[in-house]
């Protein structure tokens, strides 16, 4: 099999394209690895594929036998570590794994340009490019409907109010056993806190409505 220069060329540059239009929808939402890394790793990836089919064609015009070197196994190897570096984990949450997933999903479509099927480069461009897109807004919705809302509550330090936020609290389905309660007795300003989390932003304003009809409560505050 031979490769002429304007088909790597075409390889290349098509590459750099698709790099280039996944990593600006990356960039327009903020995050750091945006159009020139994404090109760089596509274009890479492609430039690899075709030294890898050069070297094929290459000891078989030598030495009359097909030696694959397998570069893009070590491609998407490198890219696995790459994308790891953009992974942040904290207490609450992780971040970064769409941004790495991204990343490793443009290095296999620069193998594929690389290789010369341009056909399921485009399909696999558009298919990722529509799931940044549309899955985005579904998975924010999708979110907002299952994320943990913090409440944090000040009551008149009295034990009879107090017990009777808890009691109320555990009607409405909270589990107490996690919740955190605490009456400061020490001080000008003697009151007691109770912080819980419910799941889910309906939930929390339901039990919300639900406490701004309970005497001795003095300030309620969540994440909204």
């Amino acid at each position: 099999m031979t490769i002429d220069i304007y088909d790597i060329i075409t390889r290349l540059l098509f590459a750099s394209f698709a790099g280039v239009a996944i990593g600006l929808e990356r960039q327009l939402k903020g995050h750091p690895i945006g159009m020139r890394t994404n090109a760089l790793v596509c274009v890479s990836s492609a430039a690899v594929m075709v030294l890898s089919q050069l070297m094929t064609a290459s000891s078989y015009t030598q030495y009359g036998v097909v030696n694959d070197p397998r570069l893009a196994a070590q491609v998407i190897t490198g890219i696995g570590f790459l994308g790891a570096g953009t992974i942040m984990h904290s207490d609450s949450n992780v971040k970064g794994l769409t941004t790495a997933a991204s990343l490793w999903s443009v290095g296999c479509i620069g193998l594929i340009i690389g290789a010369g099927f341009y056909q399921l480069a485009i399909v696999v461009t558009v298919i990722v490019f529509a799931v940044l897109l549309v899955m985005n807004s579904i998975s924010n919705f999708l979110q907002r409907k299952i994320q943990h809302r913090h409440i944090a509550l000040a009551v008149r330090p009295e034990l009879d109010i107090f017990l009777d936020v808890i009691t109320h609290l555990k009607d409405c389905g909270v589990n107490i056993d996690r919740a955190m309660a605490q009456i400061d007795t020490d001080g000008p300003d003697k009151k007691a806190n109770i912080e819980f989390s419910v799941r889910g932003i309906k939930q929390a304003q339901k039990i919300i409505k639900s406490l701004e009809n309970i005497d001795g409560i003095l300030n309620i505050r969540y994440n909204s």
